[in-house]
């Protein structure tokens, strides 16, 4: 790999140790997917935040990088991290745990993560410009920008993402150079995407049908620019779910002149709702649970006002639990005797839920009905009621 005068500087340690391992590590990756040079990003974003994810090596990780003089030199954002510290759940933790998460939290904002962020919606603190190089690690949050934004980011791992913020540079390979961003595959959706919870539906049966990037021709007739950016966000998390793709090509959604344009589309693929998963309106726990990818206050409130509550009471529903992103500040209160609580700066998916006695968990997305069960330990299920 070419390395410009400074970056060798960096390499030989005349930077400090931090930044020569952070340059070490990004040109080891970059040379074993054969990038040729690193190229400048202006944003960071870092997942493996949740103690439950990362544990006791992943925490001793971050203090030794901080004591070796890591600082972020490019603006970075985190993931959420788990629920261990919010003030209505860290008593069902032990006070270890509480601990090690709030140290997580603080060695990253002392390193240089915006205090504000903690979500897996980073483009909500700081929208990237067309045509921007980031270093992003939260796969929803890689794929929307991409495929909507048209900001160029590969599906970096934690570990490189923090190498990142701490260079200001990533290997450019990948998602980085205009020739790899070429749809290969054609589907078709013969079905109208008018809820959140169908959006989950198609994109986790996308994801996990498509073998390279797609180009979609899908019809998303929904007017409110709130709703439908939230389904738009629900189907593209879900297509990453259930996959490792970082960009999917959306009719008259992505950014012409961000993506390749090709008439090599290997495979058509049609998809009609026979194809999709039917998922039942039935009893399947007594909290729902909204934000993944994470809700602004706006979005989630306008959610709300679009649920029958009457509906949700015959589920069984009796607590709805949301994800904002940290700046939101929290909130607890009654509808029509269902308790609506936010949960700025975590998500329930990465926690372990099983001291909360959370046995089900409800949901109208399909990142977090494909990640709860193996992440929270509690089970799932798609609610079609929004």
């Amino acid at each position: 790999m070419y390395l410009d005068k400074f970056e060798e500087k960096v390499l030989n340690g005349e930077y400090g140790e931090a930044k020569r391992l952070a340059l070490r590590i990004l040109v080891s990756i970059g040379e074993a997917l054969g990038a040729e040079r690193l190229i400048p990003v202006s944003h960071a974003h870092i997942s493996g935040v949740s103690y439950f994810n990362i544990g006791d090596e992943g925490l001793e990780f971050l203090e030794d990088i901080l004591a070796k003089g890591a600082r972020s030199v490019v603006f970075t954002t985190a993931n959420p991290h788990s629920i261990a510290i919010h003030g209505n759940y860290s008593k069902y933790y032990s006070s270890s745990i509480v601990e090690k998460q709030r140290r997580i939290v603080d060695i990253l904002i002392r390193i240089g993560v915006a205090p504000n962020s903690f979500t897996c919606t980073p483009y909500k603190i700081r929208t990237p410009s067309y045509g921007e190089h980031v270093a992003w690690a939260e796969s929803s949050a890689v794929i929307y920008a991409n495929s909507v934004i048209g900001v160029y980011t590969n599906r970096e791992s934690g570990i490189s993402a923090l190498m990142a913020s701490i260079i200001g540079k990533t290997y450019c390979s990948g998602m980085h150079l205009h020739e790899n961003r070429a749809p290969r595959e054609y589907i078709v959706a013969r079905v109208d995407v008018k809820t959140i919870a169908l959006a989950s539906i198609l994109g986790l049966y996308i994801g996990e049908n498509s073998k390279s990037i797609p180009l979609i021709d899908v019809n998303i007739p929904i007017e409110n620019s709130v709703y439908r950016e939230v389904v738009l966000r629900t189907l593209l998390a879900s297509i990453a779910t259930t996959s490792d793709l970082p960009l999917a090509v959306i009719k008259n959604v992505t950014p012409v002149g961000t993506y390749r344009t090709t008439t090599e589309l290997r495979e058509r693929i049609e998809v009609d709702a026979k194809e999709l998963r039917t998922f039942t309106e039935e009893k399947c726990g007594s909290i729902l649970f909204l934000g993944c990818p994470h809700m602004t206050h706006e979005e989630a409130e306008f959610i709300l006002n679009m649920i029958n509550f009457d509906e949700v009471s015959r589920l069984g529903i009796e607590k709805i639990l949301i994800a904002t992103p940290i700046q939101d500040g929290d909130k607890v209160y009654r509808r029509r005797g269902v308790e609506i609580e936010y949960i700025p700066g975590g998500c329930p998916v990465v926690s372990n839920l099983t001291p909360l006695r959370i046995d089900t968990l409800a949901t109208i997305h399909g990142k977090a009905y494909h990640y709860l069960p193996l992440l929270s330990g509690s089970k799932s299920c798609i609610l079609n009621i929004v």
